[in-house]
């Protein structure tokens, strides 16, 4: 074997082969390198193509010979090449030509990579001469390729770990966790991630999973680079929206802008809220985007309702309280288990959105099994049926409340009593009012059976449909249109059911106790 001088481009008699003839061919094949080039697979692309041209084995190998590029070469081949790759690297070469024995004749040529232990080399073996000038466009094609993928994996990378703290931002928003939130958007890139805004507006924007990199910059550009962007973990086709509720012409631009530019595109939004209840904002804007779906200008803002939570609070926290006593109490018999707080953040996360919290928590379905397991055993509660989903997701959201300025002298007593309060029997009216006979007569019936229906199967569309004795489609569209008339989501979730189970059983007993 014998090694070249470090100058690749210098002529060498013995390689040059029928590609080096005219600058027309020579042209083309470097323009058919830089189209493969732009391939997501460019390396492989160019190597295969090199290939099939010279009728050799072509491939890029690292410093111990390995490929990286390119087919399995044959034993004896992978031996040459490995060889040659020690003397290039002993030689501190950037060319080496030499005779591989049974490999036939090698060429190799350094590549131009941008990391120092970014080493890669691109081989020819044949049986005959080696095309040095087409070897040495595709060096430098490849090094080229090489240079712009390891940008594009580096910007990846950046992308990834902001989109990842962003979303662990949003994480702790949601669960109330605002001082360790601050600390994480502090510490992030300004000219990325502006100050947490206080009070905040929730948009949630639906469109195309694909699209959703096109939607997030348009949301940058709408608020002026004042929101916080996050890709949702749960929902694909989700971009969540944590603007400053003061700029009402940065929500304006998000929900005229965005459905009126981008095809399939809807938002919903939410009433402004404080920082600490980013969570009441979201599922705010999630409910009103349920609407969105099926409105001619595809946005719609959330119908203001009064918080049955806050309502229930000042009489209910130790009603609350007493329910949720042995989570909130857990201490775990080895450290490494889920405490109460986990467990806690585990069962919010799972009413919210049931077996899609694995996404949002970032663990497996038997661990989140496995979890709901035990916090079934910890309550003594069947959390299967809508009817006990309703009142933990009612004492969590109680017990997360601030405290009401107002002293109730009343315990609270059963969740029944906490339901025949006044504040909450108009709570209860007003949410099930567009169902009412008196606005929607023989079809309010209908939609009213229907939600009463799907709250005793459990949100379960096909018990659904067989307690009505209707398709599933049918089931599905009167939901739908239960949707609409309510302004909440049903489908999707968060969906309303745990509020409308409790409206329901409110407006059950007050018609008991008038008929008393």
């Amino acid at each position: 074997m014998t090694g070249s001088a470090p100058n690749r481009s210098a002529p060498h008699p013995s390689t040059e082969g029928p590609d080096s003839g005219g600058g027309h061919e020579r042209a083309f094949a470097v323009l058919a390198m830089h189209r493969l080039g732009r391939r997501a697979e460019g390396c492989s692309a160019i190597v295969r193509w090199l290939g099939l041209r010279t009728g050799r084995w072509v491939g890029v190998v690292d410093r111990s010979g390995a490929v990286v590029a390119g087919s399995p070469p044959d034993p004896a081949v992978a031996a040459a090449v490995a060889a040659g790759v020690e003397v290039v690297l002993a030689r501190g070469l950037r060319t080496f030509v030499g005779d591989g024995g049974p490999a036939g004749d090698l060429l190799l040529m350094l590549l131009d990579t941008p990391a120092d232990d970014a080493f890669a080399v691109l081989v020819f073996a044949g049986a005959d001469g080696v095309p040095r000038s087409l070897a040495a466009d595709a060096a430098t094609v490849l090094g080229t390729w090489w240079s712009a993928e390891t940008t594009r994996r580096a910007r990846r990378r950046n992308d990834d770990a902001e989109a990842r703290s962003r979303e662990a931002v949003l994480h702790l928003l949601m669960s109330r966790h605002v001082a360790t939130a601050r600390q994480i958007a502090a510490a992030l890139s300004p000219a990325l991630s502006p100050p947490l805004p206080d009070p905040v507006r929730v948009h949630v924007v639906e469109c195309a999973s694909d699209r959703r990199g096109e939607v997030v910059d348009r949301c940058r550009e709408a608020t002026a680079g004042n929101a916080w962007i996050v890709r949702c973990p749960v929902h694909a086709r989700h971009v969540i929206v944590i603007a400053p509720a003061a700029d009402a012409r940065a929500g304006e631009a998000l929900e005229v802008g965005l459905t009126g530019d981008i095809e399939g595109c809807a938002v919903g939004s939410g009433d402004a809220v404080a920082l600490h209840d980013t969570a009441v904002g979201y599922e705010q804007a999630f409910h009103a985007l349920a609407v969105a779906r099926a409105h001619p200008r595809r946005w719609t803002r959330f119908d203001r309702r009064l918080d049955v939570a806050a309502l229930i609070e000042p009489a209910g926290r130790a009603w609350a309280a007493a329910v949720l006593a042995p989570l909130l109490s857990y201490v775990p018999a080895r450290s490494g288990d889920p405490d109460a707080q986990e467990l806690v953040a585990t069962t919010r996360s799972w009413l919210a959105f049931s077996m899609s919290a694995t996404r949002h928590l970032k663990i497996h379905k038997n661990t989140l099994v496995g979890r709901l397991r035990h916090i079934e055993g910890l309550l003594g509660r069947d959390l299967g049926g809508a009817e006990q989903q309703a009142v933990l997701d009612l004492a969590l959201r109680v017990v997360a409340t601030p405290r009401s300025a107002v002293v109730s002298t009343d315990s609270g007593g059963e969740l029944d009593d906490l339901l025949r309060l006044p504040a909450v029997q108009h709570w209860a009216r007003a949410l099930l009012d567009p169902l009412s006979h008196q606005h929607r007569g023989a079809g309010g019936a209908v939609l009213e059976a229907t939600l009463r229906a799907w709250l005793r199967s459990d949100a379960r569309l096909s018990a659904t449909a067989d307690t009505l004795g209707i398709s599933v489609p049918g089931a599905r569209k009167r939901l739908c249109r239960l949707e609409q008339e309510l302004g909440r989501s049903l489908l999707r979730s968060p969906s309303a059911r745990h509020d409308l189970w409790l409206a329901v059983r409110a407006v059950d007993l007050a018609a008991a106790g008038a008929t008393v």
